[in-house]
């Protein structure tokens, strides 16, 4: 069982203006600009990558815990995207063969508030 801490905030920086912050969710992912998103998801990648590099799963199931930062968000939202860009950076770095139901077997989702420190933990469980 491994668990991985991931964010759900990206901050987009700029070379004339403020930085923006943006919670990442599907609401986001609809609007992003597709190279901003392909952007995001290279980073979730790096980050799977760095925690899980040599890593190797057979058959997994996941267990998702979304820490959002404020009451009203929607975490199914957030866990859909964050959740994408996961399981593909599993694929790209190599610790899953695919993230299709013959390899990821099921998951389930909890949601809480943590307004110092919104997040997303994924627990990975060998099957």
């Amino acid at each position: 069982m491994v668990t991985v801490t991931l964010p759900i905030y990206y901050t987009q920086k700029f070379k004339t203006k403020k930085p923006k912050t943006v919670l990442v969710g599907l609401n986001w992912y609809r609007n992003a600009h597709f190279l901003l998103n392909n952007k995001v998801k290279h980073e979730y990648h790096d980050i799977v990558s760095k925690l899980l590099s040599g890593v190797k799963f057979g058959k997994i199931r996941l267990l998702y815990k979304v820490y959002a930062g404020r009451n009203g968000t929607d975490g199914h939202n957030i866990r859909s995207i964050v959740e994408k860009y996961f399981l593909d950076g599993l694929v790209s770095c190599g610790a899953i063969v695919d993230d299709n139901i013959q390899y990821v077997l099921g998951d389930t989702s909890e949601y809480y508030i943590d307004k110092d420190n919104p997040r997303m933990e994924v627990t990975i469980i060998e099957q």
